[in-house]
């Protein structure tokens, strides 16, 4: 059974288009929305393991220069 999570994505100013570009090279990044409020992106990635969901992110997603800031939203239901 797959896990799916919500990660909610903090850019640079006028960075988050690149992050975008960035992100849409990841195949487990199913959906990438650009969106208002504290946070600029919310990406809904699907893996497999919860050790593959922190490796994207730690290795990944948090290694994208222009990311200040994360926030992971796991789907339980």
């Amino acid at each position: 059974m797959a896990i799916r999570a919500y990660i909610l994505i903090n850019t640079q100013i006028g960075q988050t288009q690149k992050v975008v570009e960035e992100l849409k090279k990841l195949p487990e990044a199913k959906k990438i929305d650009i969106i208002m409020g504290p946070y600029d992106i919310i990406v809904e990635v699907e893996v497999t393991t919860y050790e593959d969901l922190s490796y994207i992110l730690l290795n990944q997603i948090q290694n994208i220069s222009a990311i200040n800031h994360t926030m992971t939203c796991p789907v339980v239901e």
